[in-house]
């Protein structure tokens, strides 16, 4: 090992020389690096399979090519009955085996704010499980603080920790260096439950961090003036039959997915599937999926797959013996969510689901539970549960009206549960013109979302299942009825 790495690690990063040899890190030249580089071995069962890289001077990573890395330093989960910590970084994972922590780890590549990097954990649960309680020592910064989170729902059921850094530090070698390994050992050592058992209470000062109220958007107009969806929260759609809610709810969910940079769930259980991927095709590359060739159709599903689960029901009694009921949605809600990692999960029809109510219990009041239950899971699995639902038969004073939350079957808690609430409704103008009215009937927060309760007007295009600002030709048209 050269002078230069050798101080960056021992004298820059406080690191144990002796640490830093058991673990095989040492210079290693790299062509897409410029200078010295450190490299950090993956080791599995012993035998190293990857490593990590990085310039001594800034922060250029680079890591092994054609390889998916699993956790840094995985096999410290093999052994010992201690606590585990996982940590954002390898530099920050020797940070805390140092600090007396033996069985520290670290995620691959970081943690974003998209939650992209959860594999790794998913592949190491059983391990992770082993242990009495798993500490989360992630970066105090934006991204960072949505960890503990993520790790607790994967690992639900599980005595999860977090930790607060010192003022200042922003993760486990900050502290090392300031402070040195006995602050790292407290701060773990004072880790706190990030679900308690029963709740917990706090002041102001020393809330827990959470992640960023996030909405998404599709970053189109007007679209962005009616409808977006708040993570963690939920959503109610309604529609008259025929009006196209489910056609247009689909279509926000791929622009926001490719706005958004996220992954969507699709559970519609009125739609066939390959209708599904029949408009998610026509909407990614403007043609037909039947009418693609078959590298064509390779090509789009591969794309679309970066951004969309859909979710196929079975019926086999011994699959699924307690039918498609509440249980059987959290489950999905929960595989889409934690697992995959969908950051927007739609539900269409409600209607289509199994309901069924404790024995003495009321349609009203079992919906008003079930609609709080989504809405738990939309904070807890930190994503948002679009519910599309039908309105009962409604009276009609001349035409039509747009639908409500009020003017759905069987309860006011479509209307007073969700944070967004949203119509689609077919009109025509004076002259007979065919439209599609978009209603956003609910907004709970208007600073956040941006707009109030307001409505656009949009042309359906079916040949793209797509939608288009609408212009009205009435100027240049006689009125309907008109000599």
């Amino acid at each position: 090992m050269t002078k230069d790495v050798q101080t960056w690690l021992t004298e820059v990063r406080r690191l144990d020389p002796v640490l830093i040899e058991a673990m095989g890190v040492g210079r290693k030249d790299h062509p897409g690096i410029q200078g010295e580089a450190v490299a950090f071995p993956y080791r599995r069962h012993g035998k190293p399979y990857a490593a990590k890289f990085r310039s001594v001077e800034g922060k250029d990573w680079r890591s092994s090519q054609g390889v998916s890395r699993g956790l840094y330093n995985e096999d410290a989960l093999r052994s010992g009955k201690s606590p585990i910590v996982i940590t954002e970084g390898e530099i920050d994972c020797l940070s805390v085996v140092q600090s007396g922590f033996d069985r520290a780890v670290s995620l691959p590549d970081g943690w974003t704010k998209d939650d992209g990097k959860r594999e790794a954990i998913i592949e190491a649960e059983k391990l992770l499980r082993d242990s009495p309680y798993v500490i989360v020592a992630g970066d105090d910064d934006e991204a960072g603080h949505g960890l503990p989170k993520t790790i607790a729902n994967i690992l639900a059921g599980h005595d999860v920790r977090r930790v607060q850094w010192p003022e200042g530090c922003k993760d486990a070698n900050d502290v090392l260096v300031k402070f040195g390994e006995g602050e790292v050992a407290r701060c773990l050592t004072e880790a706190v439950r990030v679900d308690p058992p029963g709740g917990f209470v706090t002041g102001i000062s020393d809330m827990p961090p959470l992640p960023e109220r996030r909405v998404l958007r599709t970053g189109m107009s007007p679209y962005d003036f009616v409808i977006a969806f708040e993570v963690g929260a939920m959503s109610v759609g309604t529609g008259t039959p025929g009006a196209g809610k489910s056609t247009f709810t689909n279509f926000i969910a791929y622009h926001v997915a490719r706005h958004e940079n996220i992954k969507v769930g699709i559970m519609a259980f009125e739609t066939h599937p390959f209708q599904v991927r029949d408009q998610l095709a026509r909407l990614h590359a403007g043609t037909p999926w039947d009418q693609m060739t078959v590298h064509h159709k390779r090509q789009t599903a591969a794309e679309l797959d970066e951004f969309f689960k859909v979710v196929h029901r079975t019926y086999e009694d011994d699959e699924n013996p307690h039918g498609h009921n509440l249980g059987w949605l959290k489950d999905m809600i929960y595989t889409l969510a934690v697992r995959d990692g969908c950051k927007l999960i739609i539900v269409d029809p409600w209607n289509e689901l199994e309901h069924m109510p404790a024995p003495g219990e009321s349609l009203t009041n079992y919906i008003n539970f079930a609609l709080q239950q989504i809405r738990t899971w939309a904070e807890k699995f930190d994503t948002h549960i679009c519910v599309i639902a039908h309105p009962r038969k409604m009276q009609t004073v001349g035409k039509p009206q747009s639908p409500t939350g009020y003017d759905i079957a069987d309860s006011a808690a479509f209307a007073n549960k969700p944070s967004l609430g949203f119509s689609v409704h077919q009109e025509e103008d004076e002259c007979g013109d065919q439209y599609v009215r978009i209603t956003a009937w609910k907004v709970r927060n208007t600073q956040l979302y941006g707009f109030a309760k307001s409505s656009t007007r949009l042309t359906f295009m079916p040949e793209l299942m797509s939608y288009r600002k609408y212009e009205s030709n009435a100027a240049f048209k006689p009125k309907k009825g008109a000599n």
